[in-house]
């Protein structure tokens, strides 16, 4: 998919037809198979089997008090997938171009830029959590779940003094409000096919919803 915009709204407007039902998930299912890169759409193989399984675990106890479990199983495990390929396929400046592009060159530049800090923040989790990994094997031969509280917790710490640090530099260098951008988006054919889809399932997700109601 090349078309930022696209990608983003699609991201939405599935999230979105996802939660309204199991009607919904299924057709935002049938959207990531025909869409997506499938098993490459999926950042981490190991992680998303251990969120489904924590998914399953949070079904079973719903079923157990009477709940819809499986409902919640079927929506929270295609939420999963279309995270995953939301992560795969949302590129570094999408966000900035696409929220300028729609807010204009003040607000949307400034929501653009806090929205692009994050994700590269988010991205740079994933990255240190391995380095943290590995030097803690490497002293104590084990790493488990004694070890991942205080490991993430020192990530989570880090990130925010880079943050603050960040936003210390923007204004050391006189950034106050906005900025000058130059957006150019490439449109595709199967960008456009995918963005009818992605508005077919959102309507008929939320008929379904209301019909139901």
């Amino acid at each position: 998919m090349q078309d930022a915009r696209i990608r983003i709204a699609s991201t939405i407007m599935l999230s979105l037809s996802a939660f309204t039902g199991t009607p919904g998930s299924a057709m935002v299912f049938i959207w990531w198979i025909l869409f997506s890169k499938r098993q490459k759409s999926i950042p981490s193989p190991k992680l998303f089997t251990g969120l489904l399984v924590m998914t399953g675990a949070v079904s079973l106890i719903l079923i157990i008090g009477e709940g819809d479990g499986l409902s919640y199983f079927v929506k929270m495990s295609v939420i999963l997938l279309i995270a995953g390929w939301a992560y795969t396929e949302i590129q570094t400046g999408d966000m900035l171009n696409v929220l300028t592009w729609a807010l204009g060159e003040k607000r949307g530049f400034e929501l653009g830029l806090v929205s692009e800090m994050s994700l590269i923040q988010i991205r740079k989790i994933s990255q240190d959590y391995k380095r943290a990994k590995i030097a803690v094997i490497l002293k104590k031969n084990k790493f488990g779940m004694a070890e991942i509280i205080p490991v993430m917790g020192n990530i989570l710490i880090w990130l925010l003094r880079e943050s603050g640090e960040h936003g210390k530099i923007l204004a050391l260098r006189g950034y106050t409000l906005g900025g000058t951008l130059r957006t150019k988006f490439n449109t595709t054919k199967k960008d456009l096919l995918s963005l009818i889809f992605s508005i077919g399932i959102l309507l008929l997700s939320l008929f379904e919803l209301v019909r139901y109601l």
